[in-house]
Order: C-alpha cells, then structure tokens, then sequence
C-alpha cells in the first residue's frame, strides 16, 4: 500500500515516519507541498501510483494537489487539525465554502469538538486518533505545587497569555513555568519563570516535574501536550471539553479551576494522577494508536469508490 501524505511538515512528517516504522508492509511518504514546488512536482510524480492520499488538514479552498488527486479519482482521507475547522464553519456560514474535496473525502478527526463542528457543516467524520505518548518516568511525588503551559510567541492572546498571567497575579506564592514565548505581549508577575523554545525532551522533564498544566488556546483539535502531561499525571485545565481535563474559558472560569486543581493535588498528597497515566496507558500508547489507524486507512483503501 502506498499512502502519500501532504501537509505542514510537523505532523505531516512525523506521521508518515511513525507509520513506516510500525507498518513495513506499506509505504508511507510525506510530501511538503505547502512549501516546495519540488516536493510538488514529486507528489504528482507519485500520485498515479498512489492508493490513499492524506492531507493533514481539511481543504474548504483550492488546492492544486487536491485537484489531481480528483483528476485521478484517488482516495482522499482528510486529519482536521483545528484551524481548518474554524475556516469550514466561517465559509459555510458565508456560502463561500468549496466542497469539492471534502465531498469527495473521508474524514478523520482527533477530538470530540471538532467531531461536532464537522457535522454541522455536514460531515460525517469519524474518531481517528493519531497522537501518542510513552508513559515512563513518572515522579513518585512533586516537591510543590507548581503551573505551567506552552504559549506559542507570535498568537500568545489566542494561547491564553491573559488568562495565565492573570491566575499566576491570583497566586504570587506559586511558581508558573512559561514555555515558547520569547517575548511576552504582556508584564508579566514575579512568579512566573520564562523558558522560551526549549526541545521537546526538555519540555517532558519539566512537566514530570510539574503537577498542573494549562492548555488555553481559543480553538484547536487535541493538542499532544496534553497527552504528554496526562502521561506523567498531570492535572490539566483547559479550554476544549474533554472528559478527562478541566475545562476553562475565561480568567474568571481559569482562577476557579485553578483553586480546584490546587486542592485536587494537595488531597492527594502531591502525587500524581495515576487515573490519567493509565488512561494514556491504555487509549494513547504509540501500538494502539498506530495500529488503529493504519487499519481504518487500510479499510478506506479496499472500500468501493
């Protein structure tokens, strides 16, 4: 089977690397055709050859990829990430929105939210979890109460800049740790502590060693982060539903949580969730996952047109 995968490269790639070492039967290729006329030029060189195109987020505009793989009546799966969501329920709002490829395609989505929004434009999308996390290293127990949360540095308003400065003002005696941001838009308190870009094995350790984790971006689909923090024990709070998290919106809705979570934390004597470690366990271990979803693309493939 071969599967061409298109996208921006930081799932786009990860994904397709992650597939060929679990599945040696098939052939996964990633195709930069966001930002290459070479990687183009070699997706279209491979298309015809092709048995399912993946394109890392949903298409509601043009596309040249997208209009040969129609051209070529090729299988089409579409792994809505979040942004483009948000573009679907604005242009069909609008009337503006082009249904050519997501008429055409089926859909996988990895949270229950964007499930609902793709269904109000008349989708019927399917739970397709691609995101994983190893549990290991999980701390015995956290030396204090302590926060943090990535905010990436040119949308820091859309990550909850406002939100997290304005609980880490409510609790001057709690260290908040901020990762991403280069330059905060706003002042930010004596208590919180700005690491900038670190790597993502700097950023596990610090959420090993951190029992609260803030995800407050206004829209998205499920955020890895997430898993990794629930895969140490992590509570966390943020803006989408998930049975798992605590949900929070507003700086009034986010201080609350917080006092929530702090007493959550100190009843359970600064251990860790453990709930939550074996959930990840179980529902986003990098052989289910992996396995799960190479079967739903298999299944795509054999299915009729």
């Amino acid at each position: 089977m071969l599967v061409l995968i298109n996208g921006l490269p930081l799932f786009s790639k990860r994904l397709a690397d992650d597939l060929n070492a679990f599945d040696a039967t098939s052939k996964f290729v990633f195709c930069d055709t966001y930002n290459s006329k070479l990687q183009q030029l070699k997706f279209l060189a491979l298309l015809p050859f092709a048995d399912v195109v993946i394109s890392m987020n949903g298409v509601t505009d043009n596309s040249g990829s997208l209009n040969a793989v129609l051209k070529l009546k090729k299988k089409l799966i579409m792994q809505w990430q979040g942004t483009d969501s948000l573009l679907a329920l604005e242009r069909y709002k609008n009337g503006t929105i082009k249904r050519d490829y997501i008429n055409h395609a089926f859909h996988f989505v990895d949270s229950p939210w964007l499930n609902t929004e793709l269904i109000s434009v008349g989708l019927k999308p399917e739970y397709v979890p691609f995101k994983f996390a190893d549990v290991k290293n999980v701390i015995e127990k956290y030396s204090s109460i302590s926060a943090m949360t990535y905010i990436a540095d040119k949308r820091q308003a859309f990550y909850g800049i406002h939100q997290f400065k304005a609980v880490a003002e409510n609790n001057p005696t709690i260290e908040f740790k901020l990762f991403g941001v280069k330059s905060p838009e706003v002042n930010l308190p004596a208590n919180v502590k700005s690491y900038g870009w670190v790597t993502s094995d700097v950023f596990k350790k610090y959420l090993q060693e951190t029992p609260i984790f803030f995800r407050l971006a206004e829209h998205e689909g499920f955020p890895v982060s997430v898993i990794e923090a629930m895969s140490f024990g992590c509570e966390v709070i943020m803006t989408s539903p998930y049975k798992y998290s605590h949900q929070a919106k507003t700086i009034d809705e986010v201080i609350v949580a917080f006092e929530k979570v702090k007493e959550i934390v100190s009843n359970r004597n600064l251990t860790p969730n453990h709930e939550l470690i074996n959930m990840v366990k179980r529902d986003y271990n990098k052989e289910t996952i992996l396995s799960n979803y190479i079967d739903k693309i298999k299944s795509i493939v054999i299915t009729q047109s």
